[in-house]
């Protein structure tokens, strides 16, 4: 007699799910049922959910909200590119919904960090502007920018929610950003950047760290942004290499 296989269970409720959310049953952002519904719904243990629920989770089909329960995922945008502002204008471009929510606008003084990064003495009076990136209410990155106080004043009274930063600094206060370097590095989130991106302690992000020159090759505005690691990547196009 020919032996049969069953896949395990897992698959079959991964499987399910998986079709539910291509059907639109679960639309993107939603909570899906809970691990005891789904139980109950398939009969099987608490360990078998939550395994095909890990593996949707791994494979960036579902995320989870600490607290708040399993939800579904956007699709991942197609590409990102290192131009100034064009991940927000690759989200505008697929239809997506930005929003920005201001965690801080003030003035402070020069950090150690922020004083050898702006090449300004320490204690130095800066604009500090503090904000979380949101895609169809999904908090997507959280970013800091400071720049000496001199440059430009009258930021700390601008609406910082509605308007693009870069676009006030360059067209409305014709600060001349001339040239911008960046590095990206893999980092662990930790403590009120995790909370505010909804992100377990320790999960992967994307840090990129920018900073933007003026006249004179001064250094103008010292920009970081964490991306949620399961939430976004980077895709690059380059040249073929010569043999």
């Amino acid at each position: 007699m020919a032996e049969t296989f069953s896949p395990p269970r897992y698959h079959r409720i991964r499987a399910v799910l998986r079709e539910r959310i291509a059907r639109g049953e679960y639309l993107p952002h939603q909570r899906i049922p809970s691990e005891a519904q789904l139980c109950r719904e398939f009969g099987v243990s608490r360990g078998t959910v939550e395994r095909a629920i890990r593996g949707l989770v791994e494979e960036g089909v579902l995320y989870r909200v600490q607290g708040k329960g399993t939800f579904v995922a956007s699709p991942p945008l197609d590409e990102v590119s290192f131009r100034l502002g064009s991940i927000w204008e690759e989200a505008r471009r697929a239809g997506r919904r930005l929003t920005n929510r201001v965690i801080r606008q003030t003035q402070v003084a020069a950090t150690p960090e922020a004083a050898q990064r702006l090449e300004i003495p320490p204690g130095h009076p800066v604009i500090e502007i503090v904000r979380l990136r949101l895609i169809d209410d999904l908090p997507i990155a959280h970013e800091s920018r400071t720049l000496a106080l001199e440059l430009c004043p009258q930021l700390l009274e601008e609406d910082v929610e509605t308007q693009s930063i870069h676009e006030l600094l360059l067209h409305k206060y014709r600060l001349p950003l001339l040239k911008a370097s960046y590095t990206i590095e893999v980092v662990l989130l930790e403590g009120p950047e995790a909370e505010l991106l909804e992100a377990e302690p320790g999960t992967p992000a994307f840090l990129v760290d920018r900073l933007t020159y003026t006249t004179g090759l001064r250094p103008a505005v010292w920009f970081r942004q964490l991306f949620r690691g399961d939430r976004y990547r980077f895709v690059a196009e380059i040249a073929p290499l010569e043999a």
